[in-house]
């Protein structure tokens, strides 16, 4: 099941409650149409709870390289991820663990920047963003080189997440089940981008970031040489042998 779809079934059995409760405090005897809203009410409401049992038994197709660790994780209609931090050649990278949820490939980007504002310290920590590719039910992680100021090295700090993800080839079939927390999207030109990253001292983003609280390294360099390179590694597709030991 997608989030839209998810939600849609949320906003479906709430609305039919609501309407079917609100039908049975109408006496039947002065309104009789009532009983029209009473039905209805309930068929909806046993539709819906129907569908999320039926959705909720599907078997996967891929595993849930998420499942074996404890917290949440974050999703974009699909792809599914963590951000966290690691250290290559005493550089920081940001590092974003992710999974294709559905059977074809696509093209994804995630963004942090932090959720500190004004006075606090974590304002000068610079945003970060990393792109990927993510082949059908993958998963993998992708690394970014994020320099850290001194005065942040070993601190913990909250993030805001974005992510965007593209299928060019369209999404096919749903091959994991279990969704993440919904994210807003990456802004997409370049204005937009600027714009995403003043909002740090603003206090204004684009789209609905989510939070995320990480731990952040020491003794890394605060101006990593350049290039600055990105990595993507997959570590299983649909198609491979399921090794659990390598989730995140």
């Amino acid at each position: 099941m997608t989030q839209n779809t998810g939600q849609a079934l949320w906003i479906s059995g709430i609305a039919a409650v609501m309407v079917g409760g609100a039908a049975w405090l109408i006496p039947a005897a002065q309104e009789p149409g009532v009983w029209w809203f009473r039905i209805g009410g309930l068929i909806v409401l046993a539709v819906v709870i129907w569908i999320g049992f039926w959705a909720g038994r599907r078997p996967d197709l891929a595993p849930d390289f998420f499942a074996t660790r404890n917290g949440s994780f974050f999703e974009s209609d699909g792809f599914a991820f963590r951000v966290g931090s690691e250290v290559h050649d005493g550089i920081c990278h940001l590092c974003v663990w992710f999974q294709n949820r559905y059977e074809r490939a696509c093209e994804a980007t995630v963004l942090v920047c932090t959720a500190e504002r004004w006075l606090a310290p974590q304002r000068h920590l610079p945003a970060c963003k990393v792109s990927m590719s993510c082949l059908p039910g993958a998963y993998g992680k992708a690394l970014a080189p994020w320099p850290l100021p001194m005065e942040l090295q070993g601190r913990k700090v909250q993030l805001d997440v974005m992510a965007s993800r593209e299928y060019p080839g369209g999404q096919g079939k749903l091959v994991r089940l279990r969704t993440g927390l919904s994210v807003g999207s990456v802004p997409r030109s370049a204005v937009s981008d600027v714009l995403g990253v003043l909002g740090v001292f603003g206090g204004i983003h684009t789209g609905r970031a989510a939070r995320a609280e990480i731990q952040l390294p020491q003794n890394v360099a605060e101006k990593p040489p350049p290039p600055f390179e990105e990595r993507t590694e997959t570590i299983w597709k649909l198609g491979d042998p399921i090794d659990m030991s390598t989730a995140a």
